[in-house]
């Protein structure tokens, strides 16, 4: 589970801003929380976050930190001598020109609360930590400054292993595989951190995969369907193996980048789904999905796949971008109840998204705590995080007025004038 994480010097961040998972002392709507046991200090966290905010303003950045620091952990092991590390920093200020770029998530994994940080540029890691909380206290596992290890624990074999890591090599992600202690905190990044971006994007091979599973995976998936008003009465899909010749290179760039490897073996394996519709006179039609359902409907049922692995299979943090994406509010309501319903998650996931639409804000069905905004700061254009809780102190006013009155920030401050 996570906790809370920290992103300083990142695209359009400068300053340090910080996403909490910790909940507030209110008592109502406790469906939004996830009861913890055995770990110090922490009894409840949220299942959700919500982020609000201007275009422009730094939402997506705020979540596309998550994939970074995951695409750090599980790939820079892969990183030869003198190449560089994806490094983006705040542009919009000398300051912070050359300076590092540093990450801090806190987060549960099996029965401890673990805090990794790490800071880099584009040719080194300049320093990496990794501890556990014990008693309310921190102990440490290693300290990382450039070239120098300091381990806490099995002192020979860490000095060792770190002799082999590069500088431009993050030593969770190197050592993973001989350190069998660094197993469960890289299975986390590995396994349940997982960043989608827009799911309009994704395609639908995951809930494809779901379906496969059993019988029981597809019928849950149409029940699903017809629950949300498609009139959808079957699914099936054929896997069609093309040449890497027959795709463009725009495409098949693409493709790789989504697999973070080159392809291979020369083959590609396509997902066509036909769904099955039943006409008035009771004949049954069957059309290709991508030509025949509306974006909306592929958006939805690419989401399913992801949410019922989460709620049914594994533990799983959901970062999506752009939530709202060609889905009705009533669908991404739909969406959100079911998610945050202790009857389906029985993983205890979390879910993180980013979004425009209000009508989340209207239904009253988040804790102040869940809701955040981002806002460029006028000054030094840099994106500012903060959460509903610091704002409102009062649990019976409209939000959603609140927010297009400007009271919560978070809105384009937009010149209307002359062309």
């Amino acid at each position: 589970m996570l906790v809370e994480y920290s992103v300083e010097n990142f695209r359009s961040i400068a300053e340090q801003t910080t996403l909490s998972m910790l909940t507030s002392k209110e008592r109502k709507k406790a469906y939004n929380l996830i009861k913890v046991e055995g770990i110090p200090d922490i009894t409840k966290l949220l299942k959700s976050s919500i982020i609000y905010g201007a275009n422009a303003s730094g939402k997506t950045n705020q979540i596309r930190a998550l994939d970074l620091i995951k695409f750090l952990v599980v790939h820079s092991k892969n990183l030869n001598k003198g190449d560089k590390l994806p490094y983006f920093p705040f542009v919009l200020s000398a300051d912070y020109e050359g300076e590092p770029t540093s990450f801090e998530i806190d987060f549960i994994s099996g029965r401890r609360e673990y805090k990794y940080s790490f800071s880099y540029d584009a040719n080194e890691i300049i320093s990496e930590e990794l501890s556990y909380i014990k008693r309310k206290d921190q102990k440490f596992i290693y300290k990382r400054n450039r070239g120098t290890l300091e381990p806490f624990v099995d002192e020979d074999e860490l000095q060792g292993l770190f002799r082999h890591t590069g500088d431009n090599v993050l030593f969770l992600s190197k050592a993973n595989n001989e350190y069998k202690p660094f197993g469960e905190v890289f299975e986390w990044f590995n396994s349940n951190l997982n960043y989608f971006g827009q799911i309009a994007r994704i395609g639908s091979s995951i809930t494809y995969e779901y379906m496969k599973k059993s019988p029981e995976n597809k019928e849950k998936v149409l029940n699903l369907l017809r629950y949300a008003d498609f009139d959808i009465s079957d699914i099936s899909g054929n896997e069609i193996q093309m040449d890497q010749s027959e795709i463009p290179d725009f495409i098949l760039n693409l493709i790789e980048e989504k697999a973070n490897r080159p392809i291979s073996d020369g083959k590609i394996v396509r997902t066509e789904l036909k769904t099955v519709h039943k006409r008035d006179d009771g004949k049954e039609i069957v059309t290709k999905f991508d030509e025949f359902e509306s974006a909306g409907t592929g958006v939805f049922f690419n989401m399913l796949g992801i949410f019922l692995d989460a709620l049914e299979d594994h533990q799983r943090i959901l970062v999506i971008d752009e939530f709202d994406t060609r889905l009705h509010p009533d669908l991404m309501m739909y969406l959100m109840k079911m998610f945050h319903d202790e009857n389906y998650n029985t993983m205890n996931s979390q879910l993180i998204v980013t979004t425009h639409n209000t009508r989340l804000l209207a239904s009253d069905f988040f804790r102040r705590e869940q809701i955040w905004f981002t806002e460029k700061n006028k000054g030094t254009k840099s994106t500012t995080l903060y959460s509903l809780f610091d704002y409102e102190d009062r649990v019976d006013r409209s939000i959603e007025k609140g927010y297009f009155t400007g009271r919560y920030g978070g809105l384009p401050d937009i010149l209307y004038g002359r062309i």
